[in-house]
């Protein structure tokens, strides 16, 4: 690796917000897409997809369960149906079930989805979630196939150094985690993990006490654009009541 690409690195800004955000409660969320759905809205199916997504955010993982059970049943492809249960098995990693989330995982594989995002995150999840449960060798298997797919994103980096340090091939942990800083340095995650190994050994600090620097620099840096970006505007006060009554006279409108 020559000097450029050993210290080039990347960061993600946050995804720019459309129009104006409003600050709502969970049950002000929960009643506007609950509204969207009795309403008979042009896509059922997109309105199924916003209560799991909402339920899934908020931890109310049995009702996102429900829903994307729903919205698996009405897919209408195969390349659909695996995002669904993709989303299935992240449902499962936020409640720590991860015997749960690699049997999702596994069905979505089966699936075997064209969309190289989908693909992605089916290989980068089912290694996470091995890794948690320790099985750190099959969990390398799809960190490796993940980074194959898509050798930008940061986590088939993390995730495979995680498999590597739990099978104590240190070094290239090591490597993993500095890799996954270079390729997005706004998540500080693989560099604290690099900061942990080398406390844990001493010796890679020969080899990887600069990179260790640079990667430090480098999510400071990166924090600091983040910092810096533009901020929506979010509505409270009279605007949020105008915006809630607006709503709710549209879906009473709607179901007369």
């Amino acid at each position: 690796m020559n000097t450029s690409q050993e210290w080039a690195f990347r960061y993600s800004l946050p995804e720019k917000t459309a129009g104006k955000a409003v600050e709502l409660s969970f049950a002000e969320a929960e009643e506007i897409l609950l509204n969207n759905l009795r309403a008979g809205e042009k896509d059922p199916l997109d309105a199924r997809w916003q209560l799991a997504r909402f339920y899934s955010h908020s931890k109310h993982h049995e009702k996102a369960l429900d829903y994307l059970r729903q919205v698996l049943a009405m897919q209408p492809d195969i390349e659909n149906k695996a995002a669904t249960v993709l989303a299935m098995g992240q449902t499962m990693e936020q409640v720590e079930d991860f015997a749960a989330a690699v049997r999702y995982y596994r069905e979505a594989f089966a699936f075997e989805p064209v969309n190289t995002r989908t693909w992605y995150f089916i290989n980068n999840n089912l290694g996470y979630s091995l890794n948690r449960l320790g099985n750190y060798v099959e969990g390398e298997t799809f960190c490796r196939a993940a980074i194959k797919i898509e050798p930008t994103r940061p986590n088939g980096f993390k995730n495979l150094g995680i498999a590597l340090r739990g099978q104590g091939k240190f070094a290239e942990a090591a490597d993993c985690f500095v890799k996954s800083t270079q390729a997005d340095a706004s998540d500080p995650r693989s560099t604290k993990l690099l900061e942990e190994l080398l406390l844990e050994h001493p010796g890679l600090g020969i080899n990887f006490g600069p990179q260790l620097e640079m990667c430090r620099k480098a999510v400071e840096v990166a924090n600091q654009v983040r910092a810096q970006a533009p901020q929506p505007v979010v509505e409270r006060g009279w605007r949020k009541r105008w915006f809630l009554a607006t709503h709710r006279i549209a879906a009473w409108w709607k179901r007369v």
